[in-house]
């Protein structure tokens, strides 16, 4: 069928507004209306409708044109209804799922001429549940939008309904049940974080004064969870079972009882089965999942866990996009995660494309690992028949985009492994207007760069690595310390000056591609039009800046020791001086973001935390500025600023107030060579 519907300024949204979901639906579409469109035409409408007969599956949704001046979305659901509206403004009006993070909206046209309505379809997906978790979002935590954080969790639902999306874990800890309403507003299902069985309040948080014991109060557990099932009811929610601490760690490491391997299973077998009834009781139609997550997958593989057949069980990558157990510390078994598993039970992923471990992970910038790998390993998850759910990491969204809409990208049935060249020039072609060929090239050699820190091909490090370490390594220093028994996992137990020697040998090859490809991205920037020289900045220059700034800092630290180490103090005092200064010019690049929308989105960067690790530096300067340039300060001063007459002519003892640390660095690093 064809008509001829033309989407002007006087174009109305029509709903029932009485309901959450059709009036988010209808002010998304009526904004985006707005933003397109810019001349007047004849009044027409555009109504979206919840109807239970129509002749859909599911979240379906059907457009249709009753009069010339109509069109009309229906759907069985309110996901579906939502669905709709978001078709026709990707599928007609132009806004990519992804407009507001990339900054990429349709050019604004006088009125866009609407036809052939049938063709408007929800795509056909593999995935039945298609989830993002919002998780360790401490940048999104305390930046707005429009002066509202709520918008920007708004803004955040929406893009994962235009990728398809039907579930959300709507934050951490105290977050996600905070945003469960406005998700829920939203069309979408509430899932829960895999520490927080049932969305429950953590133990200690309702009872901070008792031990978070099950053995001793298993009574009160149970009110937790009875709780937050009362809480949620009248919500679409899965339902998320299980047992571990109180935080991201295995429940045993906040209890002071000693388990055996089995006992361990004994008491998650029990909290699972105890979960379980007690959500069936409120709901019978409930649906449960559980992840086998971390210390989990070993006890699973052992055959120590039960759970009922209709559980959905979740298992998860290792933070490096690779399907195997998370290293936990010192502790890297790599349990199998695609093994064969039984196809009469629901299996899903929870995938990893930000990750927070303080040790190697990338949480502020783009995942590390080639885009075929991860596209690999979702396949592989696929024919393994573990993804009637599919729970992507997101982060704090921005710094990961990427990899949010490969992941989508998968969920559909269509979807065909292709190799790194194509993936890229596909996304590159997609936001980018100009020198295509080499944008993509820049993305491919940000993959190429990032670099191994183990012999497995996910082994690769991100931007924690290098702060992470040069943090342990100023502690270790200040400290007198003989070894940093926190990078175990990396050195053994290694003396400290042979755990650095291990890191430079690792770390040393790769400073010069890194400040390769930043120099190249820069000079790149600077030919593209605003439009996409602004893009490139924000989805790739930040990361490379990001891991070049800090793998600086981090060699500049270790050579700052090893001069120390050979009583070379002026030479140790320069490095860390040039090494925090590296720090100070990251944060700058933040708020030197030529969008201005984004200046303040990495204020809270509190994980990484660049700005600690200047500070941190700042310190080790000062200490060694006192402890070998003298009480006064001025002893440098006198051996390599001054003329030697002046200097050592000492009528008056002071001419002037120390210099302060920068100062003398500067004026140390200006000297004429006779360092």
């Amino acid at each position: 069928m064809s008509t001829k519907f033309l989407i002007s300024k006087d174009t109305v949204v029509q709903t029932d507004f009485t309901n959450d979901v059709l009036r988010n639906a209808a002010e998304i579409l009526q904004r985006d209306i707005r933003k397109t469109v810019t001349s007047h035409q004849s009044a027409n409408t555009i109504t979206l409708k919840l109807n239970p007969t129509v002749n859909v599956k599911g979240d379906a949704f059907r457009v249709t044109s009753p009069a010339v001046d109509q069109i009309l979305v229906t759907a069985k659901t309110e996901l579906g209804v939502m669905y709709g509206a978001l078709a026709i403004s990707k599928q007609v009006l132009g806004f990519d799922d992804f407009w507001f993070w990339l900054d990429k909206t349709p050019k604004p046209v006088p009125f866009i001429e609407m036809n052939d309505v049938d063709s408007l379809k929800l795509p056909d997906y593999r995935v039945k549940y298609r989830s993002w978790f919002v998780n360790d979002e401490l940048l999104i935590n305390h930046w707005e939008y429009r002066e509202s954080n709520q918008y920007v969790w708004m803004l955040i639902f929406e893009t994962l309904l235009r990728c398809g999306g039907n579930i959300v874990i709507p934050g951490t800890d105290t977050n996600s049940h905070l945003h469960r309403p406005l998700a829920s507003s939203m069309g979408l299902m509430i899932a829960h974080h895999h520490a927080e069985p049932l969305g429950a309040d953590m133990f200690s948080r309702v009872y901070p004064d008792l031990e978070a014991s099950y053995l001793k109060h298993p009574d009160l557990f149970k009110k937790i969870w009875q709780d937050s099932i009362d809480r949620q009811k009248g919500s679409k929610v899965l339902w998320n079972i299980g047992f571990r601490g109180q935080g991201d760690r295995p429940f045993w490491a906040d209890d002071d009882h000693n388990y055996t391997e089995e006992d361990k299973a004994k008491v998650i077998n029990s909290v699972i089965q105890t979960q379980y009834e007690m959500v069936k009781k409120a709901d019978p139609d409930a649906m449960c999942s559980m992840n086998i997550y971390g210390e989990l997958t070993g006890l699973y593989n052992e055959g120590l866990l039960k759970m009922p057949k209709d559980v959905i069980q979740i298992w998860a990558d290792n933070g490096y996009g690779k399907m195997v157990s998370r290293r936990q510390g010192n502790d890297d078994p790599r349990s199998a995660v695609l093994s064969s598993k039984n196809d009469q039970i629901a299996q899903g992923i929870y995938y990893h494309v930000a990750f927070h471990d303080l040790q190697a992970s990338n949480f502020l910038t783009l995942l590390q690992i080639d885009p075929h790998y991860v596209a690999d390993q979702l396949m592989q998850v696929r024919q393994a028949g573990m993804d009637d759910l599919v729970i992507a990491n997101t982060g704090s969204i921005k710094p990961h985009i990427f990899y949010l809409r490969l992941i989508a990208q998968t969920w559909r049935s269509n979807y065909k492994l292709e190799s790194n060249s194509d993936i890229l020039n596909e996304y590159v072609g997609t936001y980018y207007e100009s020198h295509l060929s080499e944008i993509s090239a820049l993305y491919t050699r940000y993959f190429q760069t990032t670099f191994n820190y183990r012999h497995f091909e996910d082994q690769k490090a991100g931007d924690e690595f290098y702060v992470y370490t040069l943090r342990k390594a100023i502690a270790t220093w200040l400290a007198k310390r003989d070894q940093m028994p926190e990078m175990e996992w990396l050195t053994g137990t290694n003396q400290f000056a042979a755990q650095l020697r291990q890191i430079d040998d690792l770390i040393k090859p790769h400073v010069q591609p890194f400040i390769k490809l930043a120099t190249d991205t820069t000079v790149l920037m600077k030919r593209l039009p605003a439009d996409d020289a602004g893009r490139l900045y924000n989805d790739l220059w930040l990361s490379i800046a990001i891991h070049t700034y800090s793998i600086k800092a981090l060699k500049l630290l270790i050579d700052a020791f090893k001069s120390y180490d050979d009583h070379d103090f002026v030479g140790a005092f320069l490095k860390v001086d040039q090494a925090k200064k590296n720090m100070q010019t990251m944060t700058s690049q933040w708020l030197n973001n030529p969008l201005a929308k984004w200046r303040h989105f990495f204020d809270n960067d509190c994980y990484t935390n660049i700005t600690l690790a200047a500070q941190t530096l700042a310190t080790l300067e000062n200490v060694i500025r006192i402890t070998c340039d003298g009480p006064d300060e001025d002893q440098w001063e006198r051996k390599y600023l001054m003329r030697k007459s002046d200097a050592k002519v000492m009528l008056l003892s002071n001419t002037h107030k120390a210099y302060s640390d920068d100062e003398i660095a500067s004026r140390l690093e200006g000297n004429d060579g006779s360092l």
